[in-house]
């Protein structure tokens, strides 16, 4: 049988942008805490839409370089 993962890549893409925790919560308008929860996820957490946009909204108006990114950057397919 074989098992799938969508991997969850928020922890990746936060410390290549050098995006941190607190300043992406107050740009979410959610705890430093709730922020470290997404970050620590190793699969897809279960957000909506709208939060998926603000995620990508926040770290690229926060990044430290120039590369946007989109909410595709933020999984991997990683078949078993």
């Amino acid at each position: 049988m074989i098992k799938t993962l969508i991997r969850w890549k928020l922890n990746e893409i936060m410390a290549r942008h050098r995006v941190k925790g607190k300043d992406l919560a107050n740009y979410l308008g959610i705890s430093a805490n709730a922020v470290s929860a997404l970050r620590k996820a190793e699969i897809v957490p279960e957000i909506g839409g709208s939060r998926w946009e603000l995620i990508c909204l926040g770290i690229n108006e926060l990044s430290k370089i120039d590369e946007t990114i989109s909410p595709l950057d933020l999984i991997e397919y990683v078949p078993d």
